[in-house]
């Protein structure tokens, strides 16, 4: 882990995200890069006439951009300072586009590692009807996401939850879950819940979990097969019951009519719970 991406709306949340990443970066020997975006402000590009002219958007406009920019760039240099990041290289950027796309298209131009974003969560038809850009960016992005809802000065990973159904897509992910167990030294707790709709017998799944530990060589874990009515629940409930740290989970990254359709537990977890998630897309 080189390169963490820290998105900030200068919010209260989005520096409890800051605190975290400067943590996660100290453990690492990672750099950081803080990117706030203006979103709904068209930037100032000149562009040529079929007769070669230069043609220039309205000036007063323009100067409208470039004030913004510099207000925010003030901005972010205080944001910088709000948090003690002595020994962590830290680089700022501020860009007019949209915050998705940015987001997206700058994970793949630095070669991110870790995205980690503050997150106030939703609930209802405000849920249903707008989300959150973090929740898109947890469903869309290529790289891990880290969701902080809350204030974590000294960010330390004892007690993590990795909850999946451990189908053979989450081959994909194990090896950076591995990777972030390992940073903390922290205890692995998988977790199976087993739910009304599709009940297997505790048997079979402890024999699916411990097959899954030894597959990936697991260290420092523990495997839990937890009865709820539905996944979310039990995930939440699970890891309420170990004070867990941290919750861990794979998904699938569906968009549009399918993600309408089958939802996504990950995303719920990152709207409904104040422990920390971070979610791995399989893709």
């Amino acid at each position: 882990m080189k390169r963490i991406l820290v998105p900030t709306d200068f919010s209260e949340e989005a520096h409890h995200a800051y605190e975290v990443a400067v943590s996660i970066a100290r453990k690492a020997g990672a750099g950081i890069k803080l990117l706030h975006v203006v979103e709904g402000v068209t930037s100032y590009s000149p562009s040529f006439s079929a007769t070669g002219d230069v043609i220039t958007p309205n000036n007063m406009q323009h100067v409208y951009v470039l004030q913004l920019m510099e207000a925010m760039k003030a901005q972010m240099n205080q944001f910088i300072k709000s948090v003690d990041h002595e020994g962590v290289g830290v680089v700022q950027e501020v860009d007019v586009d949209r915050p998705v796309s940015k987001i997206r298209r700058t994970i793949k131009e630095d070669d991110v590692d870790l995205v980690v974003m503050g997150s106030k969560g939703s609930s209802g038809l405000d849920e249903f009807l707008i989300g959150s850009n973090t929740e898109k960016v947890v469903r869309t992005a290529d790289c891990p996401v880290l969701t902080v809802k809350h204030r974590h000065p000294n960010f330390n990973v004892r007690e993590i939850v990795l909850a999946s159904d451990f189908k053979r897509e989450v081959r994909y992910a194990m090896e950076r879950f591995k990777d972030f167990q390992a940073l903390f030294g922290a205890r692995l707790h998988l977790v199976y819940i087993n739910t009304p709709g599709a009940f297997e017998s505790s048997g079979n799944l402890h024999t699916k979990l411990d097959d899954t530990a030894q597959k990936y060589d697991l260290q420092n874990y523990s495997v839990n097969v937890y009865n709820d009515v539905i996944e979310e629940d039990g995930i939440l409930n699970f890891a309420n019951d170990i004070r867990a740290d941290l919750i861990m989970m794979a998904t699938h990254g569906r968009t549009g009519l399918a993600h309408l359709l089958s939802g996504s537990i990950a995303e719920d977890l990152v709207n409904h719970t104040t422990i920390p998630v971070l979610t791995f897309p399989l893709k």
